[in-house]
């Protein structure tokens, strides 16, 4: 459960928060809290937790969550373009029609989150793991995912023109009907992959 406290803080506002942030002793816990719809952009929540929290189309523009614990979080529709979710924590996160372009994921999280329709054009998933993530029909035009762990991951009818998935590891993954066009697989583990109704058109697989 989140400590009052802190949820107190937050409904004054995002400046009250950030100002008060700035000089708190512990991490925020907001655990389980409802804060649909708020705006909380360009918010201070480095390494708080926000597990289970219901962020339905909260405004996250260009906040900080590194290393946030977002566990089970309902992101759906919320906006997370230019968010840093560096080392986040978003396992099973549910993230229908969210907005994350140009955000930073890099190291996160995201074993068997939901992120399906997503906006995801942009975005740094260096080194994360997607581990059974669904993203369905989302748009990853020119996402970076080097070395992210994608086993089993479902990209079914995903936008994934010109992505890179150098030294990915996709074992098993699903990228049918997905749209490659363009994009870097050099080096990633292709063990099963599902490739079916692909585009592969000038896909780099060499060094």
């Amino acid at each position: 459960m989140a400590n009052p406290e802190h949820l107190a803080v937050l409904q004054q506002g995002i400046k009250a928060w950030n100002a008060w942030r700035e000089n708190a002793s512990t991490w925020a816990d907001l655990s389980g809290s409802d804060l649909t719809g708020m705006n909380l952009s360009k918010g201070e929540f480095f390494r708080a937790n926000l597990s289970r929290v219901d962020l339905t189309q909260a405004n996250l523009s260009g906040a900080n969550l590194n290393g946030a614990n977002l566990t089970e979080a309902n992101l759906s529709k919320a906006n997370l373009t230019r968010a840093n979710l560096n080392e986040a924590n978003l396992s099973e996160a549910y993230m229908s029609d969210t907005t994350l372009t140009d955000a930073t994921l890099s190291e996160a999280n995201l074993s068997k989150a939901y992120l399906i329709r997503c906006f995801l054009s942009g975005v740094n998933l260096t080194e994360a793991n997607l581990f059974r993530a669904n993203l369905f029909e989302s748009d990853m035009f020119r996402a970076n995912m080097t070395g992210a762990n994608l086993f089993k991951a479902n990209f079914t009818d995903a936008n994934l023109i010109e992505v890179y998935l150098t030294n990915a590891d996709l074992f098993k993954a699903n990228f049918t009907g997905a749209d490659l066009t363009g994009a870097s697989l050099v080096n990633a583990n292709l063990t099963e992959t599902d490739f079916t109704n692909a585009d592969l058109t000038k896909v780099k697989r060499g060094e």
